[in-house]
């Protein structure tokens, strides 16, 4: 179990729904499981899974219920662990992933660097069915 006498990092980013942008923090811990809290100042959302980055999925589906995304890259339509990255990496990086092209070395990011463009942001029903386009492609 992921020791919480302190978190692995923390991390300041933006919750967005539509044009509304809010400040949050999220906390996060490597372990078995992983674990992600989102701290915003109107209450929590924890995330624990396998890896950093399906400890962001749980993370997220408790935000798309009222239509909050977390501005961080794994939170992208187009980002994905690949399987490798998260046995080997634990999740912590993702690739940012193109129609009809391979994932690539250059491509690959932290899962909980913040994102500047919230157009590229998606719930986690939108980025799975990215995903699977993409790896159809």
């Amino acid at each position: 179990m992921a020791s919480l006498t302190g978190p692995t990092g923390t991390v300041s980013v933006s919750l967005r729904r539509g044009i509304e942008t809010r400040p949050a923090t999220l906390l996060w811990w490597r372990g078995d499981p992983y674990r992600v809290e989102l701290d915003d100042g109107t209450g929590r959302c924890v995330g624990t899974g396998p890896d950093l980055f399906a400890a962001l999925v749980e993370l997220r589906r408790c935000l798309d219920a009222d239509g909050w995304l977390p501005a961080v890259r794994g939170g992208r339509l187009d980002a994905y662990p690949s399987g490798m990255a998260r046995e080997m990496g634990g999740g912590e990086r993702v690739y940012i992933n193109r129609m009809g092209r391979a994932a690539e070395t250059a491509d690959l990011v932290d899962t909980l660097e913040p994102e500047p463009d919230a157009s590229t942001l998606a719930s986690v029903a939108d980025q799975l069915r990215y995903h699977e386009d993409w790896l159809a492609s």
